[in-house]
């Protein structure tokens, strides 16, 4: 409901309080309901129901390799978060073989170490072959 505005020198009576303080409530009822929380668990610091615009999401994709690779052989790899996290924030990294090698589609990727800053991980070439792949790191933790 729109309020009327008032004309210059009305005076303020009840009833033009009253429909002020009703629209005001009304409002609030309306986007009180949007307004949502997710539980963040890192497993070191930080366990909290936090409202989700307070949460920073993270997310990129990076290439990493494309060429020839031997079965055993492995290679470290990182991603920064900028602006950084004000707790550690948890995340999840993926393989994705851009091409049809199957070298590509045996692949193991472990993450070692994460900081409010950045992750760093290792991937493991189980296969012989020529590779292209990507890795895919979502990051969810509280906003600096």
């Amino acid at each position: 409901m729109k309020i009327p505005l008032p004309e210059r020198g009305q005076p303020i009576d009840l009833a033009y309080m009253y429909q002020i303080a009703n629209s005001i409530n009304d409002l609030n009822n309306q986007i009180s309901g949007t307004i949502s929380t997710s539980t963040v668990n890192n497993g070191i610091e930080l366990r909290e129901d936090l409202s989700t615009n307070n949460l920073k999401f993270y997310a990129t994709t990076v290439t990493y390799e494309a060429g020839s690779v031997s079965a055993g052989t492995s290679r470290d790899w990182n991603v920064s978060f900028s602006p950084s996290f004000l707790y550690v924030p948890v995340v999840t990294a993926t393989v994705q073989n851009n091409t049809s090698s199957t070298a590509g589609n045996n692949i193991t990727l472990v993450i070692k170490n994460i900081t409010t800053g950045r992750v760093d991980g290792n991937i493991r070439y189980n296969e012989a072959g020529s590779i292209n792949i990507s890795i895919n790191v979502i990051a969810i933790g509280l906003s600096r």
